[in-house]
C-alpha cells in the first residue's frame, strides 16, 4: 500500500472527465455526512468521498461535514504538501498546497 502520488491523483481526476467534475463523482451520495446541498454528488467512482474535514496547524478540527482533505505523497516544498480537497458546495477537485503540520485524510492505494 502507498499514499497516492500527484500525478496519481491526477491520473484518477481525468479519467472522471478533470478536475472541473470530477468532485462530484467521487463524494459520497446524500447529505447524511455532507451538509447540503452537497453538490452534484453521484460517487459513480466508487471512491466514496466523506468530509473529514481537518486538523488545522493549532490543532482544532474544523470543516467536519464541509470538506474532505486528502494528501498526496508529493512536496510542495520542505513546509508544504500537495492534496486534494472535495467541498459541499462545488462538483470540482481542488488540487492545492498547504502546511504538513496539518492533519488530512489519507487514501491508500494497493501496490
Amino acid at each position: 500500500w502507498h499514499v497516492p502520488s500527484d500525478e496519481e491523483w491526477t491520473t484518477l481526476t481525468t479519467s472522471l472527465g478533470g478536475e472541473a467534475v470530477a468532485g462530484g463523482k467521487m463524494k459520497e451520495t446524500g447529505t447524511i455526512n455532507w451538509i447540503s446541498p452537497n453538490l452534484e454528488a453521484t460517487n459513480e467512482s466508487g471512491f466514496t468521498g466523506l468530509p473529514g474535514g481537518c486538523i488545522d496547524s493549532n490543532g482544532s478540527f474544523g470543516d467536519i461535514g464541509v470538506d474532505g482533505y486528502w494528501w498526496s505523497d508529493l512536496d510542495f516544498s520542505s513546509a508544504d504538501a500537495w492534496h486534494r480537497v472535495l467541498g459541499y458546495n462545488y462538483k470540482n477537485v481542488v488540487r492545492t498546497n498547504s502546511g504538513k503540520d496539518n492533519g488530512f485524510s489519507i487514501r491508500c492505494l494497493r501496490d
